[in-house]
């Protein structure tokens, strides 16, 4: 894996995979989650070329770095990046997979608070000021068409993105484990692999400009939010501000106590 980090879908463990690059790289994210290790699989192979299929117009560095969607709301705080590539299946009747459960909840919060809204998905940059406006993203999702609930997971993400801004890149990748002869899945993730860095490649051509990152900033910081009101336990103690409540009222009892002292007050008896 060529990707700076790797994540286990097992362990949910992310260890350094490369050195970091220098300040004028920009990175793309993999995010994926996976049951069966066929999702994780497609991810770590996009992650690993995406340096040698991906080029800029200013020479910049390109890095990846492959993880759990739910590794990159926590442990990220949702940082997003210009350009995103998920990769993803449906477990069970329509559920998450091991690594996603927590971003299908923020799919489903986004859906039953702003409704789907299938005009913002047509390809143009006309999302406005959502959520996540300045977010690009590809979509690659598994799942088996013997189930009622086929691709259903990969579709909540779909239509949570395209509703708060996000604007997808790319065919959506509709990959079937009950697909045979050349709509076999791994057949099909692998087309869709082979084709679509000619559509994530003007992404990324230019340099960001102001106004993008200011966009990204926004994303991440109302991501990370809605986050926060889901999962209370993810808010970070600020122990340095702690101490700083702390440090006057320690300081009073010292005074006291010395003051005590030098006027002979003794304890016991």
């Amino acid at each position: 894996c060529h990707s700076s980090y790797c994540v286990e879908d097992n362990h949910h463990t992310t260890t350094p995979c490369s050195t970091m690059a220098s300040s004028s790289a920009e990175e793309v994210l993999v995010l994926y989650g996976s049951q069966t290790g066929n999702s994780e699989a497609a991810a770590e192979q996009l992650s690993s070329l995406i340096p040698s299929k991906l080029s800029t117009s200013d020479n910049r560095t390109l890095t990846s770095r492959c993880m759990h969607l739910d590794d990159f709301l926590e442990l990220e705080q949702a940082k997003w990046t210009r350009l995103v590539i998920i990769v993803c299946s449906s477990y069970g009747v329509g559920q998450a997979p091991i690594g996603a459960r927590k971003f299908r909840e923020v799919c489903d919060t986004i859906l039953e608070r702003f409704g789907y809204d299938d005009t913002t998905n047509d390809g143009k940059n006309n999302n406005g000021d959502k959520m996540l406006t300045g977010v690009n993203y590809a979509l690659l999702g598994l799942g088996d068409s013997h189930y009622t609930t086929f691709f259903r997971n990969p579709t909540t993400f779909e239509n949570a993105l395209s509703t708060v801004g996000a604007t997808r890149v790319g065919e959506l990748g509709k990959a079937d484990a009950s697909g045979t002869g050349n709509m076999e899945q791994s057949k099909v993730i692998e087309r869709w692999i082979d084709s679509i860095w000619k559509d994530l490649q003007p992404v990324i051509d230019k340099p960001m400009t102001e106004e993008e990152g200011l966009k990204l900033k926004k994303a991440h910081e109302q991501t990370w939010k809605l986050c926060l009101e889901l999962y209370k336990e993810w808010k970070q103690t600020n122990y340095f501000a702690l101490i700083g409540l702390f440090l006057p009222l320690g300081g009073v009892i010292v005074g006291i106590l010395v003051h005590l002292y030098l006027h002979g007050y003794t304890w016991g008896n």
